[in-house]
């Protein structure tokens, strides 16, 4: 288990701020926030690769029980993948991936099985003898995954490593990763700020913003319920409004909206409507059975890959909407036109000021 109790690290013009959190064994773990938000500064602290005369430190890192705040790198056995694969230019696939064993004291029948295992199961057989100039951003990604994994880590922590690549890439890149973490029972932090990645590979995780963790838990928790506007936001829950809180409504401007939970006092906070939780009424699809059912006014209707989003407004509050592209539907999106769409009280999420 890793564990990040308190950590502060200072750096030149940032600071972490006591950060907590820790990551079980065999879980894929996510960092997530924006960029600048310090998401590589811990990804770095923890494997051990600031400059000692550039950072401050204070708090711990601890692995299985054991203090490795100021351990070396070279003897915390983790290992790092980055955004670019970082592969030495003047070495063949191979020479790359074995470049670490010269640290190992391991026999040469080891080394040349745990070679065959991973070469097999990340499919770079054919790109053996090829240097990294002559490689795909997939490819060069497969093989940085492949000199880790040579070194079997106890720990293996990814800094972005699918968002610089083509679509067609990432997809490749993502199966790999949930592969290696079902069949190898990996342990992973990830740093990202890619929401589908976050969503694809990672059972828990924590919302970075501006040096400090401000969510986290698992990650359809942080999605679902996000707990304050800024996470809300974020993760792309973004009808986000000011409420006032009573009994089961919460009344944002001249709206009443029904919410699933209950509150005995009126209080005030927030409420997140996920856009895609948003659906349209159209006659005859049953309107009646939705709780939260609204009037609105089509502010916008842009395509969004295969989705619509569409912009509607109800006296004075705008709501935003993913619509999955209908040809009913698509004839009632012109703007100034009048339609009806509702939610769940399931799908209001309701949290507190900040």
């Amino acid at each position: 288990m890793l564990e990040v109790k308190n950590l502060t690290v200072r750096v030149p013009g940032f600071v972490l701020k006591d950060i907590t959190f820790e990551v079980k064994e065999g879980e894929f773990f996510a960092v997530i926030g924006p960029t600048g938000s310090g998401k590589s500064l811990l990804l770095e602290s923890i494997v051990g690769i600031l400059p000692e005369n550039l950072a401050q430190y204070s708090g711990k890192i601890v692995w299985k029980g054991r203090d490795i705040t100021v351990l070396p790198p070279y003897r915390r056995g983790f290992g790092i993948v980055y955004q670019e694969s970082a592969l030495f230019p003047h070495l063949s696939v191979k020479e790359n991936v074995c470049y670490g064993l010269r640290y190992l004291k391991i026999s040469s029948a080891h080394a040349r099985e745990r070679f065959n295992l991973v070469v097999e199961r990340l499919g770079i057989g054919p790109l053996l003898e090829r240097f990294p100039a002559r490689l795909s951003g997939g490819e060069r990604q497969r093989v940085a995954l492949a000199r880790v994994l040579m070194l079997r880590p106890r720990l293996i922590l990814l800094d972005e490593p699918i968002s610089a690549l083509d679509p067609l890439f990432q997809d490749d890149i993502r199966e790999l990763l949930q592969m290696l973490h079902r069949e190898f029972g990996l342990t992973f932090v990830m740093v990202s700020h890619n929401l589908e990645d976050v969503m694809h590979l990672a059972q828990r995780g924590a919302v970075m913003h501006r040096g400090s963790v401000v969510q986290q838990g698992r990650i359809e928790d942080i999605f679902e319920r996000p707990a304050s506007t800024f996470v809300a936001r974020f993760v792309g829950a973004v009808n986000v409004f000011p409420a006032s809180l009573e009994g089961r409504r919460a009344g944002v401007g001249p709206l009443s909206i029904k919410t699933a939970g209950g509150f005995s006092a009126r209080a005030s906070g927030y409420i997140s409507i996920r856009p895609e939780y948003l659906v349209p009424v159209l006659e005859g699809h049953g309107g009646s059975q939705i709780e939260n059912c609204l009037e609105g006014t089509i502010t916008r209707a842009r395509q969004r890959n295969f989705q619509m989003e569409v912009g509607l407004e109800v006296q004075g509050v705008r709501f935003t909407a993913l619509w999955q592209k209908d040809e009913a539907l698509l004839k009632r999106l012109e703007v100034g036109k009048v339609i009806k769409f509702g939610f769940s009280p399931d799908h209001v999420n309701v949290f507190s000021d900040e």
